[in-house]
């Protein structure tokens, strides 16, 4: 590659497929078998979690939604799709290898073969099938060919997610080798064998090179006579084939003469003599994707239109060359499989329900051609000429170019790595999901989430006829009060044009600081580069030290790292070198508090997302079916064991309890289990430090594997990360262990869970800190730390409550009573538990529904409040009057109306049973540029100091209501500190007066 390459990320995260969990009876090893013979080595367990989610039905998913939480159908038909994308990839280039002269035509023919034999291939493979996971439809009789090649299709879309592209290759070795060339031999070392006269007359060796993500084996087979083969390739099965293959190309040719007429020759194509421009243009893509000399045939090829070729037919017969029709192919493959790439990891990190791919057009390609500069130098026939080229011409011309270079490059596993910076735009342009805006309008839309403000520079050079536009972008911070300009996009012939690059600049200067390694992005970028990335980072940094910032807005701008807030090894790795980058920035001050308080408030913003999702969902269940049962004597032993663990879970998430060393934790576990748990640590306790939730998932595995008349165990399996794994002397129930592991895995980022046959590895990550660690390391290492959060407790505080009825209800029941009278008194006792446990239930189920999925969703507060305040009134006591804000003004606002009707229900509802004499209600709101206030008063007798106190605090709230535990107005709070904001009670002599704080959306500056 060039100096100054853009290094587009190869880093693609595998989102929510991380946390899918099995079901117990869910086994993957026969796949994990087969993905680490062909070189994936050991796989870390969230591989192995999405290896599972990826080889999951999504009859399943509809059956078990707990299972996989975040997984959607529309997520695991775009892995289907870029699957597809990717398996067409490889039978084109196979098929352009084979027979390089091969036309377009021929090559989409041997390509089409491949699609219809997969689902016989797919259903042959005994590993794919036994560890597929499908619903109840499917059980007891055999999985249908489409439906088994439909997840093998998503398991390779998976794996190239995951940057495995080389395992996935080899996974389809035999079925793209033999597809397409029906002559050729299907397995050469099988008849290198027969050949030689049996196994034993020849032997291999074998090499292995490189990383265990990109490893390269060698194999060397030799026979009695000292002849021999050398293959290549990225597993050993491959690298086999490949050996053999060589050896009877070298020594039997006369087998392949028999079987076909081999490959075709190798033929040296020679330079076509085009036109200045046409020269000029190969000689600059050569030098930006760093191609040696010999790409220069190949890249004359591509801006080769088939009238000119037609023309000059004489002139080309001797060079071996041709048109562009054939490049155009392969190029249109390799752009395919990218766009799928970049969709499929939008999808992993933002599931949708829907998959919609929108095809990029023929328009799209043309520009990118006009972009790039190259339309000048496409060789075109007179008449073509006269006309000019037409958008089909352009596009088969652009997606040539990628063709010729993808060969050049020798197919490399994706062109992102290989993407120069100059060319950065055409890569937004061809790659990102559809948008209806151009690189200007995305940048206003982007910089304005973050407060920035932008505008242009113009200069024009060159003479009248040649006149050239050059911009430069000038980003304003209020936050800051400075200004900078950043570098001088590429010279066009308009000044829209000439803006758009320009905002391609800034663009691309963000993406790189939402890389994991943002300084390693800009230090590959220019200068200039590097200084804007510097002032952007430190405006984002000013602004939420000072500012509300609509939360799920920033997560999914990637801004100041709060992407990666879920991940504490991502984060600190980001922080580290966002610290690095802002050492430099002169006066910078940074404000700790602020950054640890958006860390928590992203992560756990992505952990309503995903995987509290499952502890949500359990705890609408289990609400269920105690709210069915009418006869005490139904509640069960598992009813209770649920709600325990719900206790228990919630009771972790709200609390926070001291940090403890493992050794600590042994000795307890000594002194609990009496010998029933064998503890193997080796010579010495590892020195590790436990946090108070990491703490309560070990105890709960401890308490899962100790069965009554059987011995469990905990073995130490590692100590860089922790690795632990308890097992069970007893039969365990598989559907349960998955289950529990599902549930606490909501409690903590730095733990992960992964069933096993006889109980559970559990994993404990961490978040280490590199030494002296700057401001935005601290505050990201302090974000991991667990805080008390006042509505979980309160949560818990019910659960508890609702526990103890059932547990009263149950003894009731099973209690011997004596004479008719004493059971029937029994029956009453039980019932009255029973009817308390409903209640409970009931006020669970109502604090807890308006807490679910985060929306990135907007609202125009003024309409909103009017129609509200309708909807108040039809419900309001006479007694009470009601102020409505006026229409004017329009202002949206980063809540959605779910989250928002919420909020305002729980403070006019608190209101209106505050005045039982009556008052009145007041809604107001203003707003400026970056935040709206909607204010709710009332005239009633004002909030008791201690509700106030533990607002201020953090700390729980005491209801002042008989039965009341203040969780309603908990639940509020929480769902504006979720959507970035604050709700605070102002100190008044009487009545009460609420402030609603929320980010304005990026809509409203779109508008201005």
């Amino acid at each position: 590659m060039s100096m100054g390459s853009a290094r587009v990320s190869n880093g693609r995260p595998l989102g929510v497929l991380e946390y899918a969990v099995a079901d117990g009876q869910h086994d993957v090893s026969p796949a994990l078998a087969v993905l680490e013979e062909l070189g994936l080595g050991d796989p870390a367990p969230v591989f192995r979690r999405a290896v599972g989610a990826a080889l999951t039905h999504p009859s399943y998913l509809y059956e078990h939604p707990t299972h996989l939480p975040g997984v959607t159908k529309g997520l695991l038909d775009t892995l289907n799709a870029l699957g597809s994308a990717y398996l067409g990839r490889l039978a084109s280039i196979r098929a352009y290898q084979r027979r390089p002269s091969s036309t377009a035509g021929q090559m989409a023919k041997q390509v089409g073969q491949i699609f219809p034999q997969l689902p016989r291939w797919a259903v042959d493979q005994a590993w794919l099938v036994s560890s597929c996971r499908t619903g109840a439809s499917f059980k007891g009789r055999p999985l249908p060919p489409n439906t088994v090649a439909t997840m093998f299709r998503q398991l390779l879309g998976m794996l190239c997610l995951a940057g495995a592209e080389g395992v996935a290759e080899g996974l389809l070795e035999g079925l793209v080798s033999d597809t397409g060339n029906p002559q050729s031999i299907a397995e050469p070392r099988m008849e290198l064998e027969v050949r030689l006269g049996g196994r034993d007359s020849i032997s291999y060796e074998y090499h292995r090179e490189g990383p265990d993500h990109a490893a390269v084996f060698t194999a060397v087979v030799t026979d009695c006579r000292g002849r021999q083969g050398t293959g290549e390739a990225s597993s050993k099965k491959a690298a086999t084939r490949n050996a053999a293959l060589d050896f009877l190309t070298r020594h039997l040719p006369e087998v392949l003469q028999v079987r076909s007429d081999g490959p075709a020759p190798q033929v040296v194509l020679g330079e076509i003599p085009g036109t200045e421009a046409h020269r000029t243009a190969v000689r600059t893509v050569q030098d930006l994707f760093s191609l040696p000399v010999t790409a220069r045939p190949l890249l004359g090829q591509a801006l080769t239109h088939a009238s000119w070729a037609y023309e000059h037919r004489h002139k080309l017969a001797p060079l071996h060359q041709r048109d562009n029709q054939a490049l155009a192919y392969i190029g249109s493959q390799a752009l395919l499989f990218e766009q799928y790439l970049v969709r499929a990891a939008s999808a992993a990190r933002t599931p949708p329900d829907v998959f919609v791919f929108d095809a990029v057009l023929n328009t799209t390609y043309d520009s990118a051609l006009r972009l790039s500069g190259l339309a000048p130098a496409l060789l075109l026939g007179v008449g073509e000429a006269n006309q000019g080229p037409s958008v089909e011409v352009g596009a088969t011309a652009f997606q040539a170019v990628i063709g010729a270079v993808f060969i050049a490059k020798r197919f490399p596993a994706s062109l992102a790595s290989e993407w120069p910076l100059e060319w950065f735009p055409l890569w937004r342009t061809i790659t990102v999901e559809a948008s209806p805006y151009d690189p200007a309008s995305l940048l206003d839309r982007t910089i304005s989430g973050m407060q920035l403000r932008i505008g242009f520079e113009f200069r024009q050079s060159g003479l009248d006829h040649q006149k050239r536009h050059h911009a430069t972008a000038v980003l304003s911070s209020s936050a800051l009060g400075i200004s900078t300009r950043t570098r001088e996009g590429t010279a066009d012939l308009g000044k829209s044009a000439a803006r758009f690059t320009a905002s391609e600049v800034v663009l691309n200067v963000v993406d790189m600081l939402a890389e994991r390694h943002p300084t390693r992005s800009l230090m590959a970028a220019s200068d200039s580069d590097q200084s804007a990335g510097r002032f952007i980072l430190t405006h984002q940094a000013a602004v939420l030290a000072g500012h509300r910032i609509p939360l799920p807005r920033w997560i999914e701008g990637r801004f100041f790292g709060l992407h990666w807030a879920g991940s504490p090894k991502a984060l600190v790795g980001w922080a580290t070198e966002a610290d690095q980058l802002l050492s430099r920035v002169v006066d910078f001050e940074a404000d700790i508090h602020h950054f640890e308080g958006i860390f928590r408030a992203a992560r756990d913003a992505e952990r309503a997302d995903g995987q509290s999702r499952g502890i949500e969902v359990e705890l609408a269940e289990v609400m269920e079916v105690l709210e069915q049962i009418q006869d005490p004597a139904s509640l069960s032993r598992n009813h209770l064991d649920r709600l325990v663990r719900l206790c228990d879970i919630y009771r972790c998430l709200g609390t926070e309890d001291p940090a403890q060393s493992l050794d600590e934790l042994v000795d307890d576990w000594g002194m609990l289990y009496r010998g029933r748990l064998d503890v193997a640590m080796g010579e010495r306790v590892p020195a590790a430090r436990l946090t108070g939730r990491e703490r309560a998932i070990l105890d709960a595995l401890a308490a899962l594997v100790v069965k009554p008349a059987s011995k469990a165990s905990v073995e130490l399996l590692g100590q860089r990360p922790l690795r632990l794994r308890f097992t069970s002397g007893g039969e365990l129930d598989q559907a349960a262990v998955a289950r529990l592991c599902t549930l606490w895995a909501s409690v903590t980022r730095t733990t992960t869970l992964v069933p096993t046959s006889s109980g559970v590895d559990v994993t404990v990550i961490g978040a280490h800190a590199p030494r002296d660690p700057g401001p935005i390391t601290r505050a990201a290492l302090a974000s991991f730390q667990p805080l008390t959060d006042p509505y979980l407790a309160s949560v818990a505080d019910l659960l508890h409550d609702l526990k103890n009825q059932v547990v009263a209800a149950r003894l009731a029941t099973s209690a011997p009573a004596e004479g008719l009278t004493a059971r029937l008194e029994q029956q009453l006792q039980a019932s009255r538990h029973l009817d308390q446990a409903h209640a409970l239930a009931l006020r669970l189920r109502a604090a807890t529904s308006s807490l679910g999925r985060t929306s990135s969703e907007t609202l125009d507060l003024g309409p909103f409040l009017r129609s509200y305040a309708a909807t108040v009134l039809s419900r309001l006591p006479g007694s009470i009057k009601l102020s409505v804000p006026p229409a004017s003004g329009s202002v949206h606002v980063a809540m959605d109306q779910r989250a928002l009707t919420a909020v305002l229900d729980n403070l006019v509802g608190n209101a209106i049973e505050a005045m039982p004499d009556g008052g009145a209600i007041t809604l107001e709101w203003t707003a400026d540029e970056y935040e709206a206030v909607v204010e709710v008063a009332d005239t009633g007798p004002g909030l008791p100091e201690e509700v106030i106190a533990a607002l201020a605090s953090g700390d729980r709230i005491r209801s002042t209501k008989p039965g009341g535990n203040g969780l309603g107005l908990l639940g509020a709070r929480a769902l504006v500190t979720r959507a970035g904001g604050q709700l605070t009670a102002l100190p008044a002599e009487s009545g009460t007066t609420w402030l609603v704080t929320l980010p304005t959306a990026t809509t409203n500056l779109e508008t201005q």
